[in-house]
């Protein structure tokens, strides 16, 4: 199985946290989508990037795909779709993803959507149900466009719902934390994705924190808020299958999992990533210059060739993150001796530091570990 992953930069301004490759306009949407389809008859037809394989996802991510109005939306899935050779024979069973914003989502967008497109999972990104905390990162939808997009949602037939969360935000307090968490679980959404506001260089954010304009809570309360999520969800029959992740019975990320499986996936429009096991790509991360050189038919990606040592460090990367763990059959059937020899050298420190427990052929990583995750993998690399 395979996925494809397609970029809409637009968004109607820019977060202060975010370092996606987006753009504060809705400028050129029409060439871009133009772009995109001529990149997607290009490539549809590449095998080694797992296209031949039988593609069973497609996430529609950004920036903001919910900018693109109906029509726009319309053309994208007509140019997609009009060829059905690289998708899985029946569309009914593939996962469509389409990130939307609360702002956007309308009963007439969102009954378009059900209606009129294959997208049958929606991933909304609502970041808070807290005012305070909107204005503090530069959303642009309220509270209650926030739970009121998932239940008109709901009330038109989306069954698959996710919604983004972000926790250790500026002046957020554990218990604010817990509200937004019961809030989320009142609305009955099938997938949470509850992440670590992450600090980048070149945000608003990383300028207002550098500056002493706002100031971040402490490692103590970033630990605390983040364990409050994991006993909170689990308790409410949600399974934490990926660090930053958690999903009712059924209702994993299919395409996601295919990141962090180290499945093929293939990327299309600018900044867009793709990955064949043993090759990455990555689409240059400027729209106009993307849209120029497909319409000349010039590159517009670099690629690397990973080496022994970067498939082992990937893997292992990837398997920190997952509740599976780290499969020891897999290291000892994929790479050489010497590899295994520091595996198992490693392995047997993070044993001793309770940052990992050996569970049937895996290592899994304990809630010590899992707090650690970064520390523990980069103590398993090469």
């Amino acid at each position: 199985m395979s996925g494809l992953y397609i970029h809409i930069p637009f968004c109607s301004k820019k977060c202060y946290y975010c370092d996606f490759y987006s753009l504060a306009s809705r400028k050129s949407k029409k060439a871009y989508l133009e772009a995109l389809s001529k990149e997607w008859e290009q490539r549809k037809t590449e095998t080694e990037w797992g296209v031949g394989q039988g593609i069973k996802t497609i996430y529609i991510g950004g920036g903001t795909p919910s900018s693109l109005d109906k029509e726009e939306v319309k053309y994208l899935f007509d140019q997609i779709l009009k060829d059905k050779t690289p998708f899985h024979p029946d569309l009914r069973e593939m996962e469509i993803t389409f990130e939307a914003n609360p702002e956007n989502l309308s009963y007439e967008y969102l009954d378009f959507l059900r209606k009129q497109t294959p997208i049958n999972r929606l991933s909304i990104g609502i970041q808070s149900f807290s005012e305070n905390d909107l204005r503090a990162i530069g959303r642009s939808h309220s509270s209650l466009q926030a739970s009121t997009s998932v239940r008109l949602a709901q009330e038109l037939g989306f069954e698959n719902i996710s919604i983004d969360l972000i926790f250790s935000l500026p002046s957020m307090s554990s218990l604010d934390w817990k509200t937004n968490l019961l809030k989320a679980i009142e609305l009955k959404v099938q997938h949470i994705s509850a992440y670590c506001l992450s600090l980048e260089k070149g945000t608003i954010l990383n300028t207002l924190v550098d500056r002493k304009k706002i100031s971040l809570p402490s490692e103590n309360i970033v630990e605390e808020q983040f364990l409050i999520a994991k006993d909170l969800l689990e308790a409410n029959k949600f399974e934490h299958y990926e660090i930053s992740s958690y999903a009712l019975e059924g209702f994993r990320s299919q395409h996601n999992s295919l990141y962090w499986q180290n499945k093929p996936y293939i990327g299309l429009g600018a900044s867009a990533h793709s990955f064949n096991l043993s090759k990455r790509r990555w689409n240059i991360a400027n729209q106009s210059l993307y849209i120029e050189k497909i319409n000349q038919g010039q590159p517009i990606f670099e690629e690397e060739i990973l080496s022994p040592k970067d498939i082992y460090n990937e893997y292992i990367l990837s398997a920190t993150r997952i509740k599976e763990g780290i499969s020891i059959s897999h290291i000892m059937e994929n790479f050489p001796k010497e590899t295994i020899s520091h595996f198992l050298l490693q392995a047997e420190k993070l044993l001793k530091d309770n940052l990992i427990v050996p569970c049937g052929e895996s290592y899994l990583l304990t809630t010590k570990g899992i707090l650690l995750s970064n520390q523990v993998a980069l103590g398993l690399f090469i």
